[in-house]
């Protein structure tokens, strides 16, 4: 027997281009669905992108492990940042969200009505223990990668480099991507990420 097996390939991730024909093309695909359950996911799978994008977290166990109690503002040499604890596969971290990730968040809280009624800022210091996505029954999604798949499909972005298909953790490659040409420090975006520097510079 041997240990040894294929090299692994790097995620394809979506040039900035990409990226601005996504986000304007969610922005009426979300209400265009031929049925209900359609009208229900697609908003939520459309915050659910704008959040990964916007932070880099990892999709499946640490964003859909977030609470809206796993939220909060904090306050560094007089700059306010929204940062969220999450948990996945290398243990718990704070992250720092952009700012736009906010309207995501906005839009996410007025879907479910039980929390629809506080200010943004009241909700966050409420610390909901409550999913962050799910529907306005209280429903999780049992899973985002078909619409995600249907999604590109309609854009004709399935595809990326080297032909290899796109999934939803091409999100957290293209937030790495744009973080390193932005000029963020490889050391705080191993942090930011969950991740080490020696994987960063193997894939990036």
């Amino acid at each position: 027997l041997t240990t040894k097996g294929e090299k692994g390939k790097t995620c394809p991730a979506f040039r900035a281009e990409e990226i601005a024909t996504l986000l304007t093309f969610m922005e009426t695909w979300q209400h265009a669905g031929l049925r209900a359950v359609e009208n229900q996911i697609r908003p939520l799978l459309r915050d659910y992108i704008e959040m990964l994008l916007l932070t880099g977290m990892r999709h499946g166990t640490e964003a859909m492990g977030i609470c809206w109690r796993h939220i909060e503002w904090h306050t560094d040499a007089g700059v306010r940042y929204l940062r969220i604890w999450v948990k996945g596969k290398t243990g718990e971290r704070w992250l720092i969200a952009k700012h736009e990730c906010i309207d995501a968040l906005k839009r996410l809280q007025a879907n479910q009505p039980d929390i629809a009624h506080f200010a943004f800022d009241d909700l966050i210091a409420q610390q909901v223990a409550k999913p962050v996505f799910r529907f306005a029954d209280g429903r999780k999604p049992f899973e985002m990668n078909k619409v995600f798949k249907r999604l590109l499909t309609e854009l004709d972005m399935v595809k990326g480099q080297a032909d290899t298909d796109r999934t939803l953790y091409s999100l957290r490659h293209t937030y790495a991507t744009n973080e390193l040409l932005a000029g963020t420090d490889i050391h705080t975006l191993a942090r930011q990420m969950g991740t080490s520097v020696l994987m960063l510079e193997r894939h990036y």
